[in-house]
């Protein structure tokens, strides 16, 4: 046990032993250092652009001089030719007056050491020169980092800027527009209402009064009453008209009735699986908007139910606070791509729908593929769909058959 402990010290004096020279080593190729506390701009400069550069001297020796080069192009000795040397105050800081450089160099030298004024490449520690510090000129302020993230910011706040004035002027042009249209069909409606119904409920009140007064066994008899009720069905189809042209205030919730009532009014009850699904809140449409979604989706959803040989067919409504989305989709044959894209010849359905949603600044998607069903997208930007702005709150899916 004492021998291999022995042996086990001696390898340990052994590994300082080692180390010490090693350590020593170190300590003496620490020399003297030159270092810069001031550095002027990174400039090519030239005969009068001055600046003043600053910096210390670590570990010198008394005697020891500060040799300065600028670049430009070549290294040129600072300030002058004749006046190379730079003194060392009792502190160890140096500052000297040079000439512009995109680079900057100092030379802690002996005595008696002969700097050249111009140089290609700069001289290397030993012999006269006892260190070497090159720097960087400093960046003018527009190539520093903090300008060019200034820069940046207000590239993109202007950005996001112009981005809310251009849709705030799109929102103003095209409720402009609405307006125009809900007032010339508001004046298109009360002519109608003034004139043509009221002719008309003028003449099928004449005419009641001349079928009564016609013999109940008169041949015309029957042919009178088909002529009122032909003309109250006009009446009465014609006083929607004017409602619709009137155009009141609706919610998505119209929308998703008066969707719901198309396969009935196709005469395809029971045909077709059709679910209509909604999510988000309702929320108050714009009529003009609220007339123009109803079309583009009555048009997809009669182009699926008439042409596509569907079993299942779905339209989903959502409203959001950003937009309000229409979707239809169904399992049918789908669409030819090349009526897909140019539509087919004596037919207006998706050109119809295409320039209906871009009138109202809204983006119209078709997909389609042969045997793998149709799917119509329409989404509506908020701040063009809804007459107030959309409140975030949720609201359950819900489905309807």
């Amino acid at each position: 046990m004492d021998g291999i402990n022995t042996m086990k010290r001696t390898k340990v004096l052994a590994l300082l032993f080692c180390l010490l020279p090693v350590g020593c080593s170190r300590e003496s190729r620490v020399g003297p250092s030159v270092e810069f506390t001031r550095v002027p701009v990174a400039q090519p400069g030239g005969p009068s652009a001055f600046d003043t550069i600053e910096g210390r001297v670590i570990g010198g020796r008394a005697g020891q001089e500060i040799v300065l080069y600028a670049k430009s192009g070549p290294w040129y000795v600072q300030p002058y030719a004749d006046q190379p040397f730079t003194h060392i105050r009792p502190d160890s800081t140096w500052s000297s007056p040079t000439h512009l450089g995109t680079d900057y160099a100092v030379l802690l030298v002996e005595p008696g050491y002969s700097p050249s004024a111009t140089i290609n490449d700069l001289p290397s520690v030993g012999g006269s020169v006892v260190a070497v510090a090159v720097i960087r000129g400093k960046p003018p302020f527009w190539e520093t980092w903090w300008f060019i993230c200034l820069c940046v910011a207000l590239a993109v706040t202007a950005g996001v800027v112009f981005h809310r004035m251009r849709t705030r002027q799109l929102t103003r042009q095209l409720n402009m527009r609405f307006e125009e249209r809900l007032a010339e069909r508001t004046r298109i409606a009360q002519e109608i209402h003034d004139t043509l119904l009221q002719g008309f409920l003028s003449a099928s009140m004449q005419l009641h009064i001349a079928a009564d007064q016609v013999p109940e066994n008169s041949p015309a008899k029957p042919q009178l009453g088909r002529v009122l009720q032909l003309m109250g069905q006009v009446i009465e189809e014609g006083r929607n008209a004017v409602r619709g042209l009137r155009a009141s205030p609706g919610s998505t919730q119209d929308l998703e009735q008066a969707f719901a009532n198309i396969q009935q009014e196709l005469g395809m009850s029971g045909q077709v699986d059709f679910r209509i699904v909604r999510e988000g809140q309702p929320s108050p449409l714009h009529p003009i908007i609220r007339d123009e979604v109803y079309r583009i989706g009555r048009e997809a959803l009669v182009n699926a139910f008439r042409h596509s040989g569907a079993g299942q067919i779905e339209l989903e409504m959502e409203s959001a606070p950003g937009h309000l989305r229409l979707l239809v989709r169904d399992n049918g044959r789908g669409i030819d791509p090349a009526v897909l894209k140019e539509g087919r010849d004596g037919h207006w359905g998706l050109s119809g729908m295409r320039d209906r949603a871009e009138r109202i600044g809204a983006r119209l998607k078709v997909w389609s593929r042969p045997g793998a069903g149709t799917e119509v997208e329409l989404n509506v930007p908020a701040h063009i769909a809804f007459e107030k702005p959309h409140a975030a709150l949720p609201a359950p899916r819900r489905e309807k058959a």
